[in-house]
This record gives structure tokens, C-alpha cells and sequence, in this order.
């Protein structure tokens, strides 16, 4: 007599379908709530594209957008602009005249860098929070090449005194309880650029706290560049450097000649 057993397939067929279709609703609802949260903050400036020409005095800039917050949300906007090299100089008292005794060359300063809060910086995040998101002049890593080796004390004093040089120049500055938010989902706020500042690309971050804690980060983007006459001899100074100096040196002999020329006495 020979004995057969089957084993009825059924039962594992409904557990796996089971468990895959479990496994797909935890992927939709992670995947709804993380799309949900990235799209709770939207961001965006009323002027994207700023022209510098000859007579430029600076813009100004409404940044707008909304929330999915509470009442007591807070805001933080930061914008900077490309970085560039700045030196920043010590002087010394020397044989009665002050002169020039050391420096240091930032290579990757900001040429622009303004934030703007619903509230004083320290009440929206702790210092350990602002640090990992790199908000606050303090934090922005900043790399020099200097002759001078620099401890972390001297380090911190030569960054103070290039943060003073740049906020003298209102090209860095922290502007506290700038930014409006109407009924926890809409905020806005007025960016100044001044007339000194430097062609290129800036980038403008928004981001979101509720009771000190991160919630949400977009960014948004402003092109700085030159218009007119004053673009033309940009684009000549910088890409034909020779030719440009070549046209200079002839034209100031050709002005110096003709100044010559008119104001010559008989």
C-alpha cells in the first residue's frame, strides 16, 4: 500500500499576500508622510533675477511663502552669497604711524550672508541645533592661508575681526524679528541687497522650527549679475584680461593726449 501526502498550498499563498500587501501599506504611509513634510514648507521671492548697471543702488526683496505650523512656529531665513577671498589685516603702532603688520587671506568667505528670524537667534534653537545646520556666521567653516599659524584663540579672533569688517560694509548682519508669520502658515519678510554687493549665485534658506526642534528646510535661489555698459566691460576685464589691458593703457595715452591737445595754451 503506498501512502501519499500533500501538503495543501493555500494557506502559504494567503500569508505571503498577507505580508506583501502589509509590506505596501507601510511603504505608502512612510512615503505619504515623508512627501507630506517635505512639501509642508514652501518658500519663494518676489524677484529672482537682479540686474546691477551703472546706476544700481541696491534691491530690495519680499521672501513669502507658507507653513503646515502652529502659532508659535518659528522661522529662520539665511542667505548668502558666493564665497570669495577676503583679506582681513592687522595694524600695529610702528615709529609713530600705524602700518600693516599681519594678515590673513579667507578663501571661502561669503561675499554676502544675512539671516532673518521670527525671534532673537538663541530663543528659536539651542547653539548644538543652529551648529548642525550651519546657521550663524560662527559656524561657517571658514579656511584662510595665512603665514601666521593661527591656535584656535587667535583663530576665533581673526574670524571676529573679519565678521566686524563685513557688518561694517552691512554685507553680513543678523537681522532678529524680521520675519512675520500670520496665523502659523504664512510668513514673509524684506531682504535688502546693498549696492556693494558681489555678482553670482545666492542661495536663500528657509527653515522651520517648532519649540527648538528642526521640522522643515526649503531653498530658493537669486542671480546676481551685471547689465548694460557696466556688463560689457565686466565681461571684457574678466575674460579678455590682455586685450582689456591693452585698451586701457591705449585709451589713457589717447585721453592724456587730447586733454593735452585742448587745454594747450597758444
Amino acid at each position: 500500500m503506498i501512502f501519499a501526502r500533500f501538503w495543501s498550498t493555500h494557506p502559504i499563498i494567503s500569508q505571503l499576500a498577507t505580508f506583501f500587501l502589509a509590506a505596501i501599506s507601510v511603504n505608502l504611509f512612510v512615503y505619504s508622510t515623508g512627501y507630506a513634510q517635505s512639501n509642508a514648507l514652501v518658500a519663494d521671492l518676489s524677484q529672482s533675477d537682479i540686474s546691477i548697471n551703472t546706476d544700481f543702488n541696491g534691491a530690495s526683496l519680499l521672501l513669502f511663502g507658507s507653513i503646515l505650523g502652529e502659532q508659535s512656529d518659528d522661522i529662520i531665513v539665511v542667505i548668502s552669497g558666493p564665497s570669495t577671498e577676503v583679506i582681513t589685516r592687522q595694524k600695529s603702532y610702528m615709529s609713530g604711524i600705524w602700518v600693516n603688520s599681519n594678515s590673513v587671506k579667507w578663501k571661502n568667505a561669503p561675499s554676502y550672508y544675512q539671516i532673518f528670524t521670527t525671534k532673537p537667534l538663541y530663543e528659536i534653537a539651542s547653539r548644538d541645533v543652529l551648529k548642525s545646520l550651519a546657521v550663524g556666521t560662527e559656524f561657517l567653516n571658514l579656511r584662510y592661508d595665512s603665514t601666521l599659524n593661527l591656535d584656535p584663540d587667535a583663530y576665533l579672533e581673526w574670524a571676529d575681526a573679519l565678521r566686524r569688517n563685513m557688518q561694517s560694509e552691512s554685507l553680513w548682519k543678523t537681522n532678529e524679528s524680521t520675519v512675520q508669520v500670520m496665523r502659523g502658515s504664512l510668513f514673509r519678510t524684506q531682504v535688502s541687497l546693498p549696492a556693494n554687493i558681489t555678482t553670482g549665485d545666492y542661495e536663500a534658506r528657509i527653515i522651520h522650527f517648532r519649540e527648538g526642534e528642526f521640522i522643515a528646510e526649503d531653498k530658493t535661489a537669486i542671480a546676481v549679475k551685471k547689465a548694460g555698459f557696466s556688463a560689457i566691460i565686466y565681461h571684457l576685464a574678466h575674460e579678455y584680461s590682455i586685450f582689456y589691458g591693452i585698451f586701457a593703457v591705449v585709451f589713457a595715452v589717447f585721453a592724456g593726449w587730447l586733454a593735452a591737445a585742448v587745454f594747450s595754451k597758444p
